[in-house]
């Protein structure tokens, strides 16, 4: 098997410095993550092309609620029925962020409990909206009620028509995020800035989730390592590729990919993102960050 994947940043490269080897071959993705629900040839012809996505930060200021807006984005100027969900334990601002055409006074909670009877109300009549055409769900801090879980609103989500896209924030390890992080239909992408510390930090991310996901069965590239998508956000002007560099010298084979979303002046600015006002090589950078987990 080579190199233990473990051990692949204790020599993260200084600025100016090259990345060293050269990459692997990329392993092919096997999705082996407990939880999967039953295939047969009839759901497979309903089932949506585009996977459930979950993003969520490898540290905090990763970038994950402007790469859940982007990627929601893409989605839906493509014609597909989406909507960006707050997956944090408390409540985030990822409405507050995203929400440029309308901002709803419905929260999840409300919208999850709204016919009664453990029945949510009808997703159209209860999203915030982006002038991008994607909805929007922001939770406030109470807990979900009754026993239900993100799984609860991610089947909820899938029901009424749409591809959802989580912002988990950080860390991975909040239990809300264990029953997607379960879900073998749930694709998973892990937000850093372009740092070498976040990069170092990464590291421990990767172990929890095979000490907690993985089996002993799983080789290279398998198992919810093998299935995950890694962004490295750059959120300074100027900045290089070297951080990324070295994560696919080291890791290419073992992540199903590793994308790069260039600096955007429009979302530096810590203010409304509107996806219209990206610019063109970013939005291109979300549209090929899609298409590597749209299967």
């Amino acid at each position: 098997m080579g190199e233990d994947w473990s051990r692949w940043l204790d020599e993260t490269p200084e600025e100016g410095e090259s990345a060293g080897r050269p990459a692997r071959v990329r392993a092919p993705v096997v999705r082996l993550r407990r939880g999967k629900r039953a295939e047969n040839s009839a759901q497979d012809a309903e089932e949506p092309a585009q996977r459930p996505i979950l993003v969520v930060g490898g540290c905090g200021g990763a970038g994950a609620t402007t790469t859940v807006l982007g990627i929601a984005g893409e989605l839906a100027t493509a014609g597909n029925p989406t909507v960006a969900v707050d997956a944090t334990a408390a409540g985030s601002d990822l409405a507050l962020r995203g929400a440029d055409e309308h901002l709803y006074p419905i929260s999840l909670q409300s919208w999850l409990y709204g016919r009664g009877n453990d029945e949510p109300a009808p997703l159209k009549e209860c999203m915030s909206q982006a002038s991008s055409g994607i909805g929007l769900l922001w939770r406030d801090a109470a807990p979900l009620r009754r026993r239900a879980t993100y799984l609860t609103v991610a089947r909820a989500i899938y029901d009424a028509g749409f591809t959802g896209v989580y912002d988990g924030g950080s860390p991975i390890a909040g239990r809300q995020l264990r029953p997607l992080l379960d879900d073998s239909d749930v694709a998973l992408v892990l937000a850093i800035p372009a740092r070498a510390d976040a990069a170092n930090r990464l590291r421990v991310t990767l172990e929890w989730l095979d000490d907690q996901f993985g089996d002993s069965a799983q080789g290279q590239g398998s198992g919810i390592v093998g299935d995950t998508t890694i962004v490295v956000s750059h959120q300074q002007p100027g900045g290089e590729s070297r951080v990324a560099d070295h994560l696919r010298s080291h890791l290419s084979g073992w992540v199903r990919d590793i994308r790069e979303i260039p600096y955007d002046p429009h979302l530096a600015r810590g203010e409304l993102v509107r996806h219209a006002s990206l610019a063109a090589e970013t939005r291109r950078a979300y549209a090929r960050l899609l298409a590597g987990v749209a299967s």
